[in-house]
């Protein structure tokens, strides 16, 4: 196992993996920055083959896009599963491929009103329709899916359309495994200078969550404050020539001050 990896906080069990920056969309609140590189196919594989022997059980694949990825994400979700990881794909779900190496799609809502969605994520397609022809086809499949929504100060009383839609697909029996309720962040290519547009106090934002869960309590809704200090995930991807992890990079720490 690389050696960078022996320190990881045994808490985390979750591998969100990074593989590029690039991306076929733009999102007005985008918290993910440009200046990380590309993964080769062999760059992630090791990586998955060193977080084998921790305690990491679930793999992320993420970007940017990670469909856009040029190395082939479906052959490295089924390396990942070969080595007996719950994979995940976290898309916005323009070229989503459903495939049996994939054992959950996470997708966005931000509203059930299409031209409000579109205006936070800015597609040539109409982003909303493809959105929900994707959980339509997941529910065809009967592949698990997650739904995440940023939580701002523009779309907070757009929730409850959302939760009356997930409740309606649930109770359908379709295989929605969660609502991710991610608080708006001011950071990266697009939440940094939309700060005043979105940022939402935290206080609103627990309120929010909390009435969403009294509102769908046959949904699994989970609470993402502030997924920079996540318990349970830890975060991957790479710089020319080093592999970096949450928001320090190995080699730059002495042992004793790497995150605990």
């Amino acid at each position: 196992m690389d050696a960078r990896l022996e320190n990881l906080d045994p808490r985390k069990w979750i591998a969100s993996i990074f593989l590029l920056p690039d991306c076929d969309m733009f999102c007005r609140f985008c918290g993910s920055e440009r200046d990380f590189a590309t993964m080769s196919f062999d760059e992630a594989a090791d990586l998955l083959r060193g977080l084998q022997a921790t305690g990491i059980r679930s793999v992320v694949f993420g970007g940017g896009e990670p469909f856009v990825w040029p190395h082939g994400l479906l052959d490295l979700a089924r390396l990942a599963r070969a080595l007996g990881f719950h994979v995940q794909v976290c898309t916005n779900g323009l070229a989503l491929r459903i495939d049996g190496s994939v054992d959950r799609y996470i997708l966005p809502i931000e509203s059930m009103d299409p031209a409000r969605h579109n205006a936070r994520r800015v597609a040539r397609a109409d982003h909303h329709a493809v959105v929900m022809r994707r959980v339509d086809d997941l529910c065809d499949a009967g592949k698990d899916f997650t739904i995440s929504t940023v939580v701002g100060r523009d779309n907070v009383d757009d929730l409850a359309a959302i939760g009356d839609f997930l409740a309606e697909l649930r109770a359908e029996g379709a295989p929605l495994h969660a609502w991710h309720l991610y608080r708006f962040l001011p950071i990266g290519r697009a939440g940094t200078r939309n700060a005043e547009r979105f940022d939402l106090e935290r206080a609103a934002y627990l309120a929010a969550v909390a009435a969403m869960k009294k509102r769908c309590p046959d949904v699994s809704i989970f609470r993402r404050s502030d997924m920079l200090h996540s318990r349970s995930v830890e975060y991957f991807w790479h710089e020319p020539g080093r592999l970096c992890i949450g928001s320090e990079v190995f080699d730059s720490l002495p042992v004793d001050e790497r995150p605990a």
